[in-house]
């Protein structure tokens, strides 16, 4: 799909305001114009841009969507309007905790016994993501004759992001006799997903991954082959990067990134997917 800045408004309820390029490259720019199309403080504009991952708006009418698009112009690439139920979204993901860097793509090996690995060829591949942030933990004490070790009980979001189960499983087992008040503290998810042309998505946490598939680039620690892995991506490929990919890439902290969640990782995701004009390689 094709859009230009003045005719780029596919018609619809609900629609979403892409912008065209990333955004955070162009705020100096792009931050008094959206102030002024909001009449918002300059503050509150930079937090809107920040914050919305790619994104200016996700429910806008096509009024509201019609004034934005004029407003911004050509500024920074200018923005791109979209119907929502025509925003491309990814597949469930598929967790794989291996994978073979060859001439052709990646071969990755899937956690699931029963999937035969998968060739993902490099035209194939269309976004490369890193994601980092923290997961809160809740220590429960349990006693009694039945269950006398200490359970560990996770929230959600390392299955949902890397798709291994945490340490316990998802639930305690057994009954309890008594418990004591919970110690909440919290852990680092540090995880990769790659998204084809096609929509297939792909998650590994670099823990629970083989990297002997990067033959003589195999470092010694898990985190340069999780630098590496991500760098012969990009490089063999056309695939566009997240900004935590970005920073990985040039040996920055992924705290930098400031992912709240796993929402604001899944939204510029999205955003990655349906960006007419986003760049691939740099910002």
């Amino acid at each position: 799909m094709r859009f230009s800045v003045v005719a780029c408004i596919v018609r619809g309820v609900s629609q979403s305001i892409l912008f065209r390029k990333f955004p955070m490259a162009f705020i100096d720019a792009l931050a008094p114009v959206v102030r002024q199309a909001y009449e918002i403080t300059d503050f509150d504009a930079r937090t809107k841009i920040r914050k919305g991952w790619g994104f200016l708006e996700r429910e806008a009418t096509e009024e509201g969507a019609r004034r934005v698009v004029e407003a911004i112009g050509d500024t920074a690439g200018g923005v791109a309007v979209i119907d929502n139920a025509q925003l491309r979204t990814p597949a469930k993901p598929l967790v794989i905790i291996g994978g073979e860097i060859g001439e052709a793509g990646i071969t990755a090996k899937l956690q699931s016994p029963k999937e035969p690995p998968r060739l993902v060829k490099w035209p194939e591949l269309g976004v490369v993501a890193v994601g980092r942030f923290s997961e809160e933990i809740i220590h429960r004490e349990a006693g009694g004759n039945e269950q006398n070790t200490k359970q560990m009980m996770i929230g959600l979001g390392v299955f949902m992001v890397t798709g291994i189960p945490p340490i316990g499983g998802l639930s305690g087992r057994g009954k309890k006799k008594k418990e004591e008040k919970p110690v909440k503290t919290s852990r680092v998810i540090t995880f990769g997903r790659i998204v084809t042309t096609a929509g297939e998505q792909f998650v590994f946490g670099p823990n629970h991954f083989d990297f002997s598939g990067l033959g003589a680039k195999k470092e010694l620690n898990t985190m340069a082959n999780f630098r590496v892995l991500i760098s012969e991506l990009a490089r063999l490929s056309s695939a566009k990067l997240n900004l935590g990919a970005r920073l990985l890439l040039d040996n920055q902290s992924l705290a930098f990134a400031n992912y709240g969640g796993l929402h604001d990782f899944e939204t510029e995701l999205l955003w990655l997917m349906n960006a007419p004009d986003a760049a691939p390689k740099s910002i």
